[in-house]
């Protein structure tokens, strides 16, 4: 729940927040400090301790959103991630402590706001979502108060340090000019199908290397796996139906199509006035029982109305109204409407608005299907809740049952009555069955499950099916034999060989222009040359590889006006020169480009200054890290 919250903060302060300290996964330990008593601990910090548990469960939660962010896939080592965790927790626990000694404060006030924006659904606050998004998270209300108000509090602190950080004017002057400059480059691309005379590599050459890079041939690694699953598929067999709710979901159905009979009806008005005299009342409602009469008589309702009612927009109808349904009209014209009969005239109503005579001309309601129709669709609904209640019930007993046992699926299979499944062995790329989903290769492959041994956390793979899986076994990667790539090394080597001769000569050409040679003097044959005049930090549409434009302000002019050189490996295998020959500041630069700049500028500063605020906080406290830990 609290990356929502981080989800919706905007602007450079919740990036900072979420950049520097991982905030949102740190909370997800908090509970565990609080109540936490095992003697393990993963670090202290001034003598308070983090414990085992509550990084192992900051490091999971962690994994499984970058798995979420990165479509299954881990893009960091296993070691990193547990160390970037631990800082982050270590981190959070100094913030805590800093923000409320130097007296920044969140009111219950504040605190119930914030919660009420986070939960309010069409402006009303939704309860039954809040205390359910809070129990998912496995906290307590009061927990989750306590970790929201720690976050609270670590923004006020951002906020006071973003507002103290500046950027002088001559420091934005200089970062705008450097950013709207723009640069003279002359390119000259070496094509390595003309430089290259490389000749076909002897079988010394080509074992040389193979064994220098035997790392790039191998058979992967493929692995086998146990795996327990929950769908609700298999749960749907065991539900059975319960006749007496199905009779009452057709009772409330029946109750529900007569409240939405509609009745088309005319009316007369005539109007009295809110805090008129009680003689133009007496005069109105005399005139209304002389209209009814005359409708007694067998006058006809529309030509009275036309010619009598003071309700502007039905009058030139006839009092024609409409269909009208239950709680559009005032509760005594309501009343008496839907107690009347098709054709019928009432006797003189009186509303805020005045007297009224209401004619029903008709009634329609949408007819009212037996329940032997209905009793299917009810069914289906109640097998529907009964199976996404046993799921989710069962999936939280999985995940629990798993997690405390974590070396085995035995325990989980018996208590929950699940089979184990064996697959086939995969690699890391492909795989067959559940192994056919990127997700759970990259979970059977991740620290967690191949080097610690230990059952994975549930794996969601659609939301109707669940798995938690453990390692059945491991065959390591092996070297493919030189034979079968054999030919494929000659024209890697032979390619690496082309391209060191084409360098050679770009090498030798960049000597020649830095100790004064024209440009205009080295064309010739495999040298293609290409003058760029104006070129911005923008422009990469002038420049065939982004390495160039890259390249291009990465270059120092040299002081004693000679052309600066650099040479550029190009994705195509040729090889480029970069020559800057001239760099021209800008003449006028916008306001806007200003502000731009300026609003950068004080974000890198705000974000330096709450760095060093907290390297200081850090330096002056006293943590220890158990680095066992780290080693899992």
């Amino acid at each position: 729940m609290l990356q929502a919250i981080n989800d919706r903060i905007k602007g450079w302060l919740g990036i900072v927040i979420v950049v520097l300290i991982g905030l949102p996964f740190a909370l997800w330990g908090i509970q565990s400090y609080l109540d936490d008593t095992g003697p393990m601990f993963a670090a202290k910090v001034n003598d308070m301790e983090i414990s085992a548990n509550e990084l192992e469960r900051s490091v999971s939660m962690q994994r499984q959103a970058i798995l979420r962010q990165n479509g299954g896939k881990l893009p960091v080592d296993e070691k990193i991630l547990r160390e970037r965790t631990l800082t982050q927790l270590i981190n959070q626990r100094l913030l805590e402590d800093v923000t409320y000694d130097s007296g920044y404060r969140i009111s219950d006030l504040v605190l119930s706001e914030r919660i009420r924006q986070l939960y309010t659904i069409d402006g009303i606050f939704d309860r039954a979502r809040f205390e359910t998004s809070v129990a998912s998270i496995g906290m307590s209300i009061p927990v989750y108060e306590h970790a929201l108000r720690n976050e609270l509090r670590l923004q006020q602190m951002q906020s006071a340090i973003a507002n103290s950080s500046f950027a002088t004017k001559k420091e934005v002057n200089d970062l705008a000019a450097l950013n709207e400059q723009t640069r003279d480059i002359s390119v000259l691309t070496f094509k390595s199908d003309y430089f290259s005379t490389a000749s076909k590599p002897d079988d010394e050459e080509i074992k040389q290397y193979y064994e220098e890079n035997k790392q790039r041939f191998m058979l992967p690694e493929k692995i086998k796996v146990d795996y327990i699953e929950i769908t609700s598929d298999s749960l749907a067999a065991n539900v059975t139906v319960d006749e007496i709710q199905i009779q009452e979901m057709y009772d409330d159905y029946v109750a529900s199509i007569s409240g939405r009979e509609e009745r088309k009806a005319r009316h007369i008005l005539l109007s009295t006035v809110i805090g008129g005299s009680a003689e133009d009342k007496a005069v109105a409602k005399i005139k209304i029982e002389a209209l009814k009469q005359e409708l007694e008589n067998g006058a006809d309702f529309s030509a009275l109305a036309k010619q009598h009612s003071q309700d502007q927009g039905s009058a030139t109808e006839g009092g024609d109204l409409g269909w009208v349904a239950l709680g559009e009209m005032v509760k005594p014209f309501e009343q008496t409407l839907f107690d009347m009969k098709k054709g019928s005239t009432s006797d003189v109503v009186e509303t805020q608005f005045g007297y009224h005579l209401i004619k029903l001309d008709d009634v329609r309601s949408e007819p009212v299907e037996l329940l032997s129709i209905k009793r299917y669709e009810f069914e289906d609904e109640l097998k529907t809740d009964a199976v996404a209640s046993m799921f989710y019930d069962l999936s939280e007993r999985l995940a629990s049952t798993t997690y405390e046992n974590p070396d085995n699926l035995d325990v989980a299979v018996e208590e929950l009555g699940l089979k184990l499944i064996s697959t086939n062995h995969f690699t890391r790329f492909k795989g067959e069955g559940i192994a056919d989903n990127e997700k759970v290769r990259n979970i059977a492959f991740s620290s967690l499950v191949l080097e610690q041994g230990s059952n994975s956390d549930v794996i969601e793979i659609s939301p109707k099916y669940v798995v938690v899986l453990r390692l059945n076994e491991h065959v390591p990667a092996t070297a493919v034999p030189l034979e079968a790539v054999s030919s494929k090394i000659e024209n890697i080597v032979k390619v690496q060989n082309g391209h060191k001769q084409t360098k050679a000569a770009a090498l030798d050409v960049k000597s020649r222009i830095e100790a004064g040679e024209s440009i205009d003097t080295l064309k010739g044959d495999g040298i293609n040359i290409e003058v760029i005049t104006s070129l911005s930090r923008r422009d990469s549409a002038k420049v065939s590889e982004p390495s160039i434009l890259y390249n291009a302000f990465d270059i120092t002019l040299a002081q004693d006006g000679k052309p600066s050189v650099k040479e550029v490996d190009l994705m195509t295998g040729d090889v480029a020169l970069v020559v800057l020959t001239k760099v021209n500041p800008p003449d006028v630069i916008a306001q806007d480009k200003l502000e731009a700049v300026k609003s950068e500028a004080l974000r890198e500063n705000a974000t330096r200054d709450f760095t060093n605020a907290l390297l200081a906080i850090k330096d002056s406290a006293d943590i220890q890290v158990n680095k066992r830990m780290l080693d899992r």
